[in-house]
């Protein structure tokens, strides 16, 4: 009799086991899995939405498919699109998000990454890109030597030492930065070169509005000023080429040091960056095999990056943005509570000393 009711249970379990997995085989084909979602301004109440849902190799005649639709808000958007897949929308794998500049520089961008924010089935990691045109179009357009764009997209936005210049902005990063008295947002800018995408600059958020780029070497800069220890390659080119023309730097390692005069009424800051790297390319006509024509070309180097950076913070304190943080090398010294006009009166008046000195490492290629 047990050995009966042994056999009865068995059988009955591996029938119900058959069942749950042809039920789950039946509900993943009906599950769209979102790797990007483009967000284009239409009006100030109403966004195109486009998602990108990659499809496996021979079971889709594309290897993504894409759709589009207008709406009001992101989840009325998303179950229209759901209509229109005749599949359910999943976001579970979702890894970019891409603003058109229009809908950066309309303030909405924080609205949207607040709803992806409070989703808990989708992590904090997610990138967020500004697009030059069209997202829609980024999205829609087939890359020949990238067949996969959610690869591509996820490829192009992972953080490598070539590409350090970008922030590389996440979900997290932009709420921690929106809603900081000291930080200001930076998000890498996309442009469709050719048959290919390119980070040409990023984008400068004041509050929840983007209101300029900068370019990459400044980009470059800031990230120093920032105090990130390995820098991405750097190329120079002087403008009075009468004994130096142009040169390229590897393997740069920078050591930041940032004091404050702890005087919020009157702000005064001493920047110094002590770098070094390897001259991988030259083009001039000092001879790099003397070490006193070494010592000169550090020295032009240091004063060249000198001059950029001052550049670069005078360009940041005329658009009222800190994305480096300045304002903490008070706001630790500050009693009571810091501010948004605080931090505001630090940008406006604050005056900068700045010293560099790069030493050469090693020297490549030269000609």
């Amino acid at each position: 009799m047990r050995k009966i009711i042994l056999l009865l249970f068995m059988v009955s379990t591996i029938f119900a086991a058959g069942c749950t997995q042809e039920g789950q085989r039946s509900s993943v084909e009906d599950l769209a899995l979102v790797s990007s979602v483009g967000i284009d301004y239409v009006n100030d109440k109403e966004l195109r939405m486009t998602v990108s849902i990659p499809q496996p190799r021979g079971e889709s005649p594309v290897l993504t498919e894409v759709y589009s639709v207008n709406a009001e808000m992101i989840q009325e958007g998303l179950v229209d699109i759901s209509s229109e897949a005749d599949k359910m929308i999943i976001l579970n794998q979702l890894r970019t998000i891409l603003f058109n500049e229009e809908f950066a520089q309309s303030g909405m961008v924080t609205k949207v990454v607040e709803h992806f924010y409070r989703d808990a089935t989708i992590g904090n990691k997610i990138r967020l890109v500004i697009v030059k045109g069209k997202a829609e179009d980024i999205l829609k357009t087939d890359y020949p030597e990238n067949e996969h764009m959610d690869a591509y997209l996820n490829d192009l936005f992972h953080p490598k030492l070539h590409n350090s210049f970008s922030p590389f902005t996440s979900v997290h990063d932009y709420i921690s930065t929106q809603k900081s008295p000291i930080y200001h947002t930076m998000i890498p800018y996309l442009e469709k070169k050719g048959e290919s995408l390119k980070i040409t600059s990023i984008a400068l958020f004041n509050d929840e509005r983007m209101i300029q780029t900068v370019n990459t070497q400044e980009s470059l800069l800031i990230q120093a000023l920032k105090g990130i220890k390995k820098l991405s390659p750097l190329a120079i080119k002087f403008k009075e080429n009468n004994q130096d023309e142009q040169l390229f730097i590897e393997q740069i390692d920078n050591d930041l040091k940032v004091k404050s005069n702890k005087n919020t009424e009157s702000p005064k800051l001493d920047i110094s960056l002590k770098l070094e790297g390897v001259i991988v390319e030259y083009k001039g006509k000092r001879d790099l095999s003397k070490s006193g024509e070494i010592k000169k070309l550090e020295n032009k180097i240091s004063k060249h990056l000198k001059n950029d950076i001052e550049d670069i913070l005078k360009k940041l304190q005329e658009s009222e943005v800190d994305p480096v943080g300045f304002s903490e090398y008070f706001r630790m010294y500050h009693k009571g509570k810091w501010t948004d006009e605080l931090t505001q009166n630090i940008i406006k008046s604050a005056k900068y000393k700045v010293n560099v000195e790069f030493e050469i490492l090693n020297t490549g290629t030269l000609k």
